[in-house]
């Protein structure tokens, strides 16, 4: 097996034939919108750099904990396309928790406000909705980052993208 610090020289952008059809291979139940488009794309060019690394390498990915080594191979594109991964994820993260506290805290506002509970019973769950709003309060900020932090690493992939498309790729980052 070769050492997982391949020269970058011999790797190469994925080909556009591979994303279309890693595109194409997925069961969309709804029009994507361009933010998944992207990062699905982005997905697919980081399949394309492992695959490349495994046939490159003669890796037979039997390892254990840790990164795997092509993640030190990748060219600068891919290295953006992983950030642009990481950060929908954190996206996606956020965005499900929020979507799970919004309707909890309608909910323990309401028993807040039940006449028919004893006082007790209510300042419980006005107490549990005060703690819900921090959480949406603190949910809302990691998404603000998210999404800055998303916005930026788009823009660096695209960046890169097209110095591909114009035949200008800088290999070594």
């Amino acid at each position: 097996m070769l050492s997982h610090s391949l020269p970058a020289r011999q790797r190469r952008p994925a080909d556009p034939a591979f994303i279309a059809r890693r595109l194409a291979a997925i069961d969309w139940r709804a029009p994507p919108s361009p933010r998944v488009w992207l990062v699905e794309t982005c997905r697919a060019e980081l399949e394309w750099a492992v695959a490349e690394w495994r046939w490159l390498a003669s890796d037979s990915d039997d390892r254990d904990w840790g990164p795997h080594p092509s993640e030190s191979w990748r060219l600068p594109h891919e290295r953006a396309a992983a950030r642009v991964v990481n950060c929908h994820l954190h996206l996606d993260v956020t965005q499900a928790r929020l979507r799970e506290l919004v309707p909890k805290l309608r909910g323990q506002r309401a028993s807040a406000l039940r006449a028919k509970q004893n006082a007790a019973h209510r300042l419980y769950w006005a107490d549990a909705a005060v703690g819900t709003e921090r959480d949406i309060r603190d949910y809302l900020v990691r998404r603000r980052l998210a999404w800055r932090c998303f916005l930026i690493a788009c823009s660096d992939y695209r960046r890169l993208k097209a110095l591909i498309a114009k035949g200008d790729f800088p290999i070594a980052a």
